[in-house]
């Protein structure tokens, strides 16, 4: 076991894992997340109406991989960068299709959040009354209720506690991600000024488009 220990300190001394932890900011504090696309069209999915924009999955997945090593606290910034010149009509409905996305995923975790409390509080009070009768069973030794009644009471209760407990920290993440997201900054940017600026070639900061 300590041998392991002193294993994994060693191995959390490389750079990959420095770089794993590293997580860059812009000016204003907010963690930024960066997606490479080739066009603006390549946010959306194929299959969505042209009136009706949604997300590409693959472009939600990565932007939640990302999300993820993200402290809890902080603000976060999207920062996509095209190959191609994009206008600025299809920078708002960039921005659009992404607080619309995460908006109806905040709106979903909402709803199963209220509906996972009223299932969970539900199971927990019929296990209480469930195990009350059998108490009331046992009390007039009705052996065959009683053992039945200890299985279903017992069964609901703690159906109800880990709805409670582990399925609502497990939505109040997910509720946590979408509200961040939903709110998060978004730009749409060139390559050539992400190269700029990481490279420090030049004047690279760019107008800010408006929100």
């Amino acid at each position: 076991m300590l041998r392991r220990r002193r294993q994994i300190k060693k191995l959390k001394k490389s750079v990959a894992w420095r770089d794993a932890e590293e997580q860059y900011y812009d000016k204003e504090g907010r963690a930024i997340i960066n997606v490479g696309i080739q066009n603006a069209d390549d946010i959306y999915s194929p299959f969505a109406y042209k009136t009706y924009e949604l997300l590409n999955t693959e472009v939600s997945e990565y932007i939640d991989i990302c999300e993820g090593s993200i402290p809890f606290e902080d603000d976060v910034c999207i920062d996509f960068y095209t190959e191609n010149p994009t206008t600025n009509v299809e920078k708002t409905r960039i921005r659009q299709t992404i607080k619309r996305h995460y908006a109806e995923q905040a709106v979903a975790a909402d709803r199963q959040l209220r509906k996972n409390l009223i299932q969970g509080l539900l199971f927990v009070f019929l296990g209480v009354i469930i195990l009350t009768l059998e108490a009331v069973f046992c009390l007039l030794d009705l052996s065959p209720l009683w053992s039945l009644l200890d299985v279903v009471g017992w069964l609901f209760l703690w159906d109800g506690i880990e709805i409670i407990i582990e399925d609502h920290s497990d939505l109040k993440r997910e509720q946590l991600k979408a509200y961040r997201l939903m709110n998060a900054k978004v730009h749409v940017r060139q390559y050539d000024i992400k190269i700029k600026r990481e490279y420090k070639l030049g004047e690279f900061e760019e107008a800010e488009d408006e929100e």
